[in-house]
């Protein structure tokens, strides 16, 4: 049997020289990381985060107008004592004052075109 360096160790223990590789083989990959970010220029900013943030405000909106319109029918007509015509009525319009406020809001918020999309300038003329 041959006498062999790796016979020398411990179990676990690495060499100096392996070490040294492993080190050089981090640093290289940590460059080109780096030079990776670089080019892609990093971390996109309107990512998932941004995405959901905007459905939780529209989600928001609509739910907003449907109890809001429920509340002021019910509490019309617990006063008034007309029990479920006020509070339909005041829902649906409820309803339709959000889904309205959605429409704003999602106009507003309009995301530009997909790169690969070319804008169509032939309509305008």
């Amino acid at each position: 049997m041959a006498n062999d360096k790796s016979n020398d160790r411990e179990p676990g223990q690495i060499s100096p020289d392996e070490r040294e590789a492993i080190r050089k083989r981090a640093s290289e990959l940590g460059a080109k990381l780096e030079t990776a970010k670089h080019r892609s220029g990093g971390p996109s900013k309107s990512g998932r985060g941004d995405a959901m943030g905007r459905g939780m405000r529209l989600a928001t909106e609509l739910i907003g107008g449907v109890i809001a319109g429920g509340a002021i029918g019910w509490f019309l007509d617990q006063w008034l004592g007309t029990k479920p015509w006020l509070f339909i009525l005041f829902f649906l319009l409820g309803t339709a004052a959000g889904m309205l406020n959605l429409i704003r809001v999602a106009g507003r918020e309009k995301t530009p075109p997909a790169p690969s999309v070319k804008e169509d300038d032939e309509d305008d003329k």
